[in-house]
């Protein structure tokens, strides 16, 4: 009997972990998805909460623009949390 609830043990820790790392692959599917869709002009928060306006995008990073002041500064893509612009269809 004692072996039986090893074995049992055992298969609820794989399942827990098996869901819990996919949940993590689809949090970070929808997080880089997020990232690719961001077009040049829209508002986006930081995950430092800056509201800045995007004025160029490169490969790993933005250029942006915060609205007060109007300067520019460098953003990497990682250090994005959320795109306050509603787009009607995704950018390609």
């Amino acid at each position: 009997m004692g072996g039986l609830s090893m074995i049992l043990m055992l298969v609820i820790f794989g399942g827990m972990i098996f869901f819990m790392n996919r949940s993590n692959k689809k949090k970070q599917k929808k997080e880089q998805e997020q990232r690719d869709n961001v077009q040049v002009g829209d508002e986006i928060v930081t995950i430092g909460g800056f509201v800045v306006r995007v004025i160029s995008i490169k490969e790993d990073h933005f250029i942006v623009e915060s609205p007060a002041d109007h300067s520019k500064m460098k953003l990497m893509k990682w250090a994005l949390s959320s795109n306050n612009t509603v787009h009607d269809t995704p950018a390609k």
